[in-house]
This record gives structure tokens, C-alpha cells and sequence, in this order.
């Protein structure tokens, strides 16, 4: 997944990790990673108000502690007619902490079903 470096991964979201994320064990819970990434999504989605979640994969590497800055790098690694996957790699303190992928569905609520990815967005997350 970090195949071609930081320059594959040109989305990037920075958070700080609160104290409320943190479980009894002092680190960051395996569910706030999932928030980290919805932040992120939202990002180079604009929103997410046209896409529906599909699936979430996180590979745990290393912990994180309260007070640590999180980033999170994005790419598209995939568009298909009506989804598309995400790569992530989340980094704190010079170490990947987690590398995940995310795939989305483009869906159009209203009708309740998945709809082609616009072409505003392939060219988004191809460019």
C-alpha cells in the first residue's frame, strides 16, 4: 500500500488526537480510527452526502497516545463504474500507525440506489 511514497498519497488530513479517543489502556481505541478516516473522506469528497460506505479495512501498526498529531494520507487506488476505493495511510510521530482502505458506493438516496460516478469526481481523484 505505500508503494510510490508520500507523493502517491496527495490527500492529506491532520487531526490531534483528544483525550476523549483514548481507551482505559491510554491509547487511541480501534473505533476512533474509523473517525479519522471519515474526516478524511470528507475531505476529498467534499462531503458525503452522495456516496454510501461499502467497506472499511484498517491494518493496525502502532498506537497512538493523547496529545499525538495524526495524518492522514489519501489516494484513489481504483474507480469503477459505480464505486470506487480509497488507500490510507495514518502517521504520527514519523511511523505509520495504520494503512487502510475504504470503498464507496456512489448512491442516490432519493431513489435508494447506487448511481455511476460522476465524472467531476473521477477527474477529482484521478488529477
Amino acid at each position: 500500500m505505500l508503494e510510490g511514497g508520500v507523493a502517491s498519497f496527495p490527500h492529506i488530513h491532520r487531526d490531534r488526537v483528544r483525550f476523549r479517543d483514548c481507551d482505559a489502556m491510554g491509547h487511541v481505541n480501534n473505533a476512533v480510527f474509523s473517525t479519522y478516516l471519515e474526516e478524511s473522506r470528507i475531505g476529498v469528497l467534499g462531503g458525503l452526502n452522495a456516496f454510501i460506505l461499502a467497506r472499511v479495512e484498517i491494518d493496525f501498526r502502532s498506537e497512538l497516545r493523547m496529545g499525538e498529531e495524526v495524518e492522514v494520507r489519501t489516494s484513489c487506488s481504483r474507480i469503477g463504474t459505480k464505486s470506487f476505493d480509497l488507500e490510507h495511510v495514518i502517521a504520527a510521530g514519523g511511523r505509520v500507525v495504520a494503512e487502510a482502505k475504504s470503498v464507496l458506493v456512489s448512491y442516490d438516496y432519493e431513489r435508494g440506489e447506487s448511481v455511476p460516478v460522476p465524472d467531476d469526481l473521477r477527474k477529482r481523484l484521478t488529477g
